[in-house]
């Protein structure tokens, strides 16, 4: 996944840069709003899906690597 990808799907702009107690909040209140759990049985696939996009963005951003190298590609193409 992508870090843009991963940014929107947690519900930030493509170009920001979310602090780690942002992704964080904003990965609780996304995990929470599409938990399969809280869905009607003929909905449950689609949350799930969902559910776990959303765990797949939260887990690349919150390591912080996937924030760092696209910082790091982003001035490099500012410096170019």
């Amino acid at each position: 996944m992508q870090g843009d990808e991963a940014r929107e799907l947690l519900g930030f702009p493509p170009s920001s840069h979310p602090t780690p107690s942002q992704v964080k909040a904003a990965y609780k209140r996304k995990a929470w709003e599409s938990h399969p759990d809280r869905f009607p049985p003929h909905e449950k696939f689609c949350a799930e899906s969902k559910f776990k996009l959303i765990s797949e963005a939260y887990s690349c951003l919150k390591a912080g690597n996937c924030l760092a190298i696209i910082y790091s590609m982003e001035y490099l193409k500012q410096i170019n």
